[in-house]
């Protein structure tokens, strides 16, 4: 599955978490790395989790369709059987189906012993508590880094899930040529981006692109500026949350939308934003025709297919910030949960040790693009972006994204609030309203506390 259309889901149009990314563990000493459509449930065994099938007992997974590949669940499923001697019977299911589906057997009877379920605040309906099996004092645990525990750790203190990958992030990609050749250097405070911006525009680069025909990716505008709003509202969340505040009573989101406008008039971005393509960033940036746009961490290498130009010359950085102390949007990965309906819950445990070795997190790690989340092991091959990445998680410079933290998924009327600033149809102010107004829309419908 393309990067994008995973960035798609995760923070797009109609966003739906699912970034389910790379994982590995703790090994004593140093450092240890390697070379780098269906609504029915497609089984690869047909027996139940309490049945003994001949060699051991098997144990159902349940996950998306689009997941069967991205979790290399193929391959753990291989070798452990031929080590254990159990089976594993992966039942994937429609992507667009697969929650609701989720929901119904997790109320009823018949769900699957594991399933690969999201992280954070998309999470909450597992109801944990009731539903899951607690996984605080399995071994594997310890080994993850601080970073990876917040990210699986529940409310209540517990750890449900084995994260199923590792840290992607959110931020401006640029090409590091294109910064070389001019002199730059990477800008952390506004100042500094406006004088950047400015030299580029003079030596006819387009400072910003903006693909406001794929409108997806203009959505990454806000997956890279909320970090630095967060972090200069630390109660914020909690409130937003709560709906006791608005997104517009927040300076630093109003202010957001006065810069973008003012990057537009001031023509550091390209004059064709509306019917500019995805595609055509991606080209126009690993070309060097343009020096950066907001986006994800996926841009390497995924850049380098549209335009061989940018081999080795994307990198990524925060979005600039008043003070200069910028942060770095990150989302962890989903995981695998056991239910508390399993009747054989050890063998799951064993299964998910089993994907804690060393060799088996390697073996993922370096199939995936994200960061580790575990203490002592390297992810192998690590791109130009993410290895970026990572020199922000190692400063503690990073804000976890806001669709692991925020109870509400932005819709589309809210996304059109960067739509109308960038075009001009509206003002800044008025598009930080329109925002703030379908969030809380989006609460009231859903029924949320304090939305009612």
């Amino acid at each position: 599955m393309k990067k994008k259309n995973l960035a798609k889901k995760v923070m797009a149009v109609g966003i739906a978490a699912v970034l389910m990314m790379s994982a590995a563990a703790c090994q004593g000493g140093e450092k240890k790395t390697t070379d780098g459509d269906t609504s029915q449930e497609k089984t690869s065994n047909a027996a139940a989790s309490s049945d003994k099938a001949e060699g051991g007992v098997t144990i159902t997974v349940g996950l998306k369709a689009s997941h069967v590949e991205i979790s290399n669940i193929e391959t753990f499923k291989e070798n452990w059987e031929e080590k254990t001697g159990n089976k594993l019977d992966i039942q994937a299911i429609d992507d667009d189906q697969f929650d609701s589906l989720l929901q119904t057997k997790m109320s009823t009877s018949g769900m699957w012993d594991i399933f690969i379920g999201d992280t954070g605040t998309q999470s909450t309906s597992y109801q944990h508590e009731k539903n899951l099996v607690d996984l605080s004092d399995e071994a594997w645990v310890p080994k993850l880094t601080e970073t990876g525990k917040e990210f699986v750790t529940h409310s209540d203190g517990k750890v449900y899930c084995f994260p199923n990958g590792g840290v992607n992030s959110f931020g401006i990609v640029y090409n590091t040529k294109v910064f070389k050749d001019n002199g730059l250097e990477v800008p952390k405070t506004y100042e500094e981006f406006d004088a950047v911006c400015a030299k580029l525009k003079d030596a006819g680069i387009t400072p910003i692109y903006v693909s406001m025909a794929d409108a997806w990716t203009v959505n990454q505008i806000m997956n890279a500026e909320w970090p630095n709003i967060l972090s200069k509202n630390p109660d914020a969340l909690e409130k937003l949350n709560k709906n006791e505040i608005r997104w517009d009573s927040l300076p630093e989101f109003t202010q957001m939308f006065e810069r973008l406008k003012g990057y537009v008039d001031n023509g550091y971005i390209n004059s064709d934003i509306s019917t500019a393509t995805y595609e055509m960033g991606q080209k126009a940036l690993a070309s060097g025709q343009a020096a950066m746009m907001y986006m994800g961490d996926w841009a390497d290498p995924e850049y380098v297919k549209v335009e061989l130009a940018g081999e080795g010359n994307i990198g990524m950085f925060a979005a600039p910030s008043k003070d200069g102390d910028s942060q770095l949007a990150i989302a962890g990965p989903g995981g695998y949960y056991i239910s508390n309906q399993c009747k054989n819950p050890d063998v799951a445990k064993d299964f998910i040790s089993f994907m804690a070795e060393d060799d088996n997190l390697l073996l993922n790690m370096k199939t995936r693009a994200c960061t580790s989340v575990w203490n002592d092991l390297d992810a192998p091959n690590l791109s130009g972006t993410l290895k970026d990445t990572q020199k922000y998680i190692d400063e503690g410079k990073t804000q976890i994204h806001y669709n692991q933290t925020y109870v509400i998924t932005p819709s589309d009327d809210a996304n059109s609030a960067f739509l109308s600033d960038l075009l001009g149809q509206k003002t800044p102010e008025e598009c930080a309203k329109i925002w703030s107004d379908a969030v809380i829309t989006v609460g009231k419908q859903l029924g949320f506390e304090g939305f009612k």
